[in-house]
């Protein structure tokens, strides 16, 4: 009937099915992200203070990706959709920010640059995290790993440059101006545990925790499209099967999202398509009344672009002639027995 057949509302429930996945390795990614391992192998949190900001800039992309977009969530899944693509945005922020130090404060700065810049196209299904926000969390979750890596060596700063000359000169009393060290930090200060990290396992933590709230935000936005697709169709195939295979010709489900149906009531969804499929079906009858006076032969004498659009432009007129004309002979026959009782 039409583009995609729905036995039993099957193919909505696949996509809620998806949903559920990407909700379940969104939490997962979360919990990992908010553990670490101590030198003595005990489990520890990461703190909530990381967590707090990470939840506030998320807070803050939410309103402005969903005030962008101009609509709430209209049901259950999309709500679900909305307060998991949250969750996982704080897991993330959380998961990626230095616990201390002045670089805290600038990673915010950026994050909430990148994360609640308005959006031209966001689906009602929560905010979303796109390629360039995803690089640069992951550059920001080395920056961290590099900072655990420097604290498991117990060396209290992110990297140390040598002078040049001064360094390779023997005296001892040189030492304290032969290096340069940038970005000190102290353990307390990036809230490592008093017995040390294990840097293997809690690298490994994270970085599996990291994986899986990307994925699963990936995840959970290809699942929100479904729903909503799902949704469109269930509307569309209200209508007999004859209107409904023309109104997926019409608006193919492509267009779907750019047309705006993604988080529309089931009313402004259903009024909507109507103006649609009216405009569009006026166009085509303009087209092809445009068609019907048109000569069949392409004409001469034309070169490069122009001749080009000529050809394309009397190979359709020569392909819809003989509906055109069938439909007019249609007509005529029809219109015959009454001329004949007239007579």
């Amino acid at each position: 009937m039409t583009e995609r057949a729905l036995p039993d509302g099957g193919g909505r429930r696949g996509g809620e099915l998806q949903l559920a996945l990407a909700c379940a390795m969104i939490g997962a990614g979360g919990v990992l992200l908010g553990l670490q391992l101590d030198g003595n192998g005990a489990i520890s949190g990461t703190g909530f203070t990381t967590l707090a900001l990470g939840g506030l800039v998320a807070l803050v992309a939410t309103l402005i990706q969903l005030g962008a977009a101009g609509r709430l969530p209209r049901d259950l899944p999309a709500a679900i959709s909305a307060v998991m693509g949250f969750l996982g945005i704080t897991f993330l922020i959380a998961g990626v920010l230095a616990p201390g130090g002045s670089w805290m404060f600038w990673e915010l700065l950026v994050l909430s640059w990148v994360l609640a810049r308005r959006r031209r196209a966001v689906q009602p299904g929560g905010p979303e995290v796109g390629a360039g926000g995803l690089l640069l969390l992951s550059l920001m979750l080395l920056f961290r790993l590099w900072i655990l890596w420097q604290g498991s060596r117990h060396e209290w700063q992110l990297f140390t440059v040598d002078v040049p000359v001064l360094s390779s000169l023997p005296f001892a009393w040189l030492e304290p101006v032969k290096h340069i060290t940038i970005g000190d930090f102290s353990q307390q200060e990036m809230g490592f545990p008093p017995a040390g990290l294990d840097f293997a396992v809690s690298t490994t933590l994270w970085t599996a925790g990291f994986t899986l709230c990307a994925v699963g935000l990936w995840l959970r936005n290809e699942a929100a499209r479904e729903v909503e697709i799902e949704r469109i169709h269930a509307l569309v195939e209200l209508l007999p099967p004859a209107a409904a295979l023309i109104v997926v010709r019409l608006l193919p489900e492509t267009e779907w999202e750019r047309l705006g149906f993604f988080g529309l009531s089931e009313w402004r969804l259903a009024r909507r398509m109507e103006q649609l499929v009216s405009e569009r079906v006026q166009n085509q009858l303009q087209l092809e009344a445009a068609f019907r006076g048109m000569p069949l032969a392409p004409p001469e004498g034309g070169e490069g672009f122009t001749a080009s659009i000529q050809q394309a432009l009397a190979g359709y007129a020569a392909s819809a002639r003989p509906r055109l004309l069938g439909e007019a002979g249609e007509t005529a026959a029809a219109d015959e027995p009454e001329q004949e009782e007239q007579a």
